[in-house]
């Protein structure tokens, strides 16, 4: 799984998995520590790095099948960019139906 995807599961979910779960995910993809740095840092073996790291992206990942909260922040700021870019066209009217479309998600 992609670093920045993992970073991004994290944020919205990384308050539901377990402290050290959280802690060596974010070693690995937000500090980019290789299984081997993680494992001495916490005096844990590289094959508990490796099983924490597995379970905890397919528990993200779970959540994101689930909750899709990621999916609709992405889309969110697809639609707000949109908006603005219509704004600068002076296509007001374009730009009003898509902030609409997000206050209706609402």
């Amino acid at each position: 799984m992609e670093s920045v995807n993992v970073c991004m599961l994290l944020d919205f979910y990384g308050q539901l998995l377990t402290d050290r779960t959280r802690e060596i995910l974010e070693m690995r993809f937000a500090e980019d520590m290789s299984l081997a740095e993680i494992a001495e840092e916490l005096s844990i073996s590289r094959q508990a790095v490796h099983d924490t790291i597995h379970r905890g992206t397919t528990t993200l990942t779970d959540y994101e099948e689930k909750l899709k909260l990621v999916a609709r922040f992405t889309q969110q700021k697809k639609t707000i960019a949109s908006a603005f870019n219509a704004l600068e066209e002076h296509n007001e009217e374009k730009a009003k139906e898509l902030l609409s479309t997000l206050v209706e998600e609402l």
